[in-house]
């Protein structure tokens, strides 16, 4: 027994790695791929063959844990968003780091808000400006590039969050007003995301050396959208999202 657990905890050491050099090569890649297409190509074209291209890299990634044995994983409800047009956000609570990466890989044509010192992380950082991503600071250009995306159309990757889920927050953290007062201003209908997993794998205070034990499964489901009608303000928007979250995912987010 405690050699078969050796093993796989080597075996994971060697996927941790191959997981490292592919995005290292990937990053500089999509950095190449920017300097390259940005200045030539229309901004919206050279954004949709961004987001493309990083949808893709995450394909690839995830089939190759899911080949290696890492995690299985369960979309639910998808189906709903084919035929749906105009502007809408995605939201959904943030059990783990990788959050995003699931989300990118399942729906097509995303813009990512995204935390502001991410967007200096080589990794990502040529990827995240190519896919047309939105940095979360300054706030109130944030929230302004966000309502304007949505009205032309765009659609956005919102975690409302803010950051990753506090095991002491129970099944959600107190949302962020940011979500609320952009669904309120822009009448973007926001869809919301149920991430549940059996596993702590990349969750707050987690580090990316310290391997799981066990293969995670992951259930992540699409909700109900919900609009903010005029007369609603951005907190009370932001109440009663959290209450979909709440009644949702229940006590916890064990898949």
């Amino acid at each position: 027994m405690a050699v078969c657990r050796v093993f796989i905890q080597m075996w994971h050491v060697v996927v941790l790695l191959l997981s490292m050099i592919y995005w290292a090569i990937g990053g500089l890649l999509f950095v190449l791929a920017g300097a390259a297409l940005v200045p030539v190509l229309p901004v919206e074209k050279s954004r949709a063959l961004g987001q493309w291209l990083l949808s893709v890299a995450f394909r690839v990634f995830l089939t190759f844990l899911r080949f290696c044995g890492v995690y299985e994983c369960k979309y639910i409800g998808f189906e709903a968003l084919e035929g749906v047009e105009g502007g809408l956000i995605i939201a959904p609570n943030h059990p783990a780091l990788w959050d995003a990466v699931f989300i990118l890989s399942k729906i097509h044509g995303l813009r990512c808000i995204l935390k502001a010192s991410l967007m200096h992380n080589p990794f990502l950082r040529g990827a995240a400006k190519l896919a047309g991503f939105i940095p979360n600071k300054p706030a109130h250009k944030m929230l302004q590039h966000s309502i304007e995306a949505l009205r032309q159309g765009d659609r956005l990757l919102f975690f409302p969050e803010g950051t990753r889920t506090r095991k002491l927050e129970n099944c959600v953290n107190t949302l962020q007003g940011g979500l609320g007062v952009i669904a309120t201003q822009s009448s973007a209908p926001v869809w919301p995301v149920f991430i549940e997993t059996n596993s702590d794998y990349l969750s707050k205070g987690w580090t990316l050396w310290h391997l799981p034990d066990k293969k995670i499964r992951m259930r992540i489901t699409l909700g109900e959208p919900l609009a903010s009608p005029p007369d609603e303000s951005a907190a009370e928007f932001t109440k009663r999202l959290r209450e979909v979250y709440m009644a949702a995912l229940g006590d916890g987010q064990k898949a």
